[in-house]
């Protein structure tokens, strides 16, 4: 039996920010792998400062619920730029939860979410 994820949860995975190449990295599921230049992560980053808690987690629980239903349809179906901004949203909330401050100091991690917990786990590489 292979060791994939449930269908109730999705893993997004991170090099970390990568300033020589001024672009933070990841992969969704292991379909595909998405990149936010240093603009658009600024941008975004701004964005998720700008919300509430509250706001956050409503927002990232909406993403992610979203982003399940386009993996369970499958990538190659699906809206891909959905999907990345999905992932997105999801990815840079849990860097906020998890303490990160600053986008480009993003260490090399795993975000996992999980419908039973309702939240994503996050799992910084050592």
């Amino acid at each position: 039996m292979s060791p994939s994820l449930p269908e109730d949860s999705f893993t997004l995975v991170s090099p970390g920010y990568r300033p020589q190449a001024g672009r933070l990295a990841f992969t969704i599921g292991a379909q595909l792998v998405a990149e936010m230049d240093d603009d658009d992560l600024a941008q975004s980053w701004q964005a998720a400062d700008d919300l509430t808690a509250g706001e956050a987690a409503e927002l990232s629980d909406a993403a992610a619920l979203h982003l399940m239903e386009l993996l369970e349809e499958g990538l190659p179906a699906a809206d891909l730029s959905e999907a990345v901004a999905d992932a997105a949203v999801v990815f840079l909330i849990a860097m906020k939860r998890h303490g990160i401050a600053d986008p480009k100091r993003i260490p090399a991690c795993a975000v996992k979410w999980n419908l039973h917990a309702e939240r994503a786990s996050v799992h910084i590489a050592s």
